[in-house]
């Protein structure tokens, strides 16, 4: 007699036996506190939800959030201009240019894992699969890595040097609760409907222009 094994699970099978893929699997898109943190850093938090938050009301002001906006965006500070709408261009799309921030994020980091940061929000980065820890590889994919980042670094030097800080500033440095401090005004000119300084509107047109170039 065999010895018994894992009971077979229930469900359509295809003609080889498999099981048939269901529905997707719904995200966990963590408490009402949580949500309203990173609705927070990206800026979208109005006077009223704020209120609510205040009292104590934190599933009533939650409620009051775009729905189908992944907030887990915020978790760094590409991720809160691609949520604020600040990563339009003309011929790449926003999500594009966020993903780019974040390659060059990631293959910077790679490259320079002994000063690599930590705590903080970095472990939700870790955790959501936006950025990887930094591990030790071969000497030839180092090489590539490091040729790759050199590329995009090379490319944004092309651009000037406003253009290389402020994408550094917004992609490289380590601001994943809050910053840079122009990002930061430039999302406050957004929720409350003020009007966002010149030099600050500069720095963001730069970012984008050199998150167009290194795609």
């Amino acid at each position: 007699m065999g010895r018994p094994g894992r009971k077979r699970q229930a469900g359509l099978r295809t003609a080889s036996g498999r099981l048939k893929g269901g529905a997707a699997p719904r995200i966990d898109a963590g408490t009402a506190e949580l949500r309203l943190h990173r609705a927070r850093r990206a800026g979208e938090l109005d006077p009223a939800t704020a209120r609510l938050w205040r009292m104590g009301q934190a599933e009533e002001a939650a409620a009051g959030l775009a729905r189908g906006r992944d907030h887990g965006q915020a978790v760094d500070a590409v991720g809160r201009a691609f949520l604020a709408g600040l990563l339009e261009h003309h011929v790449h799309p926003a999500e594009t240019l966020r993903d780019a921030g974040r390659t060059l994020f990631k293959l910077y980091w790679v490259h320079y894992a002994a000063l690599a940061p930590s705590g903080g929000l970095y472990r939700e980065l870790v955790g959501r699969g936006v950025v990887g820890r930094p591990v030790e590889v071969e000497s030839d994919r180092a090489a590539q890595l490091e040729a790759a980042l050199n590329r995009r670094l090379a490319s944004l030097d092309a651009c000037g040097r406003d253009i290389r800080r402020a994408v550094e500033s917004l992609c490289i440095d380590h601001h994943f609760e809050f910053g840079p401090l122009w990002l930061d005004r430039l999302l406050a000119a957004r929720r409350t409907g003020g009007v966002a300084g010149e030099e600050d509107r500069r720095r963001m047109a730069a970012a984008v222009h050199g998150l167009a170039v290194i795609c």
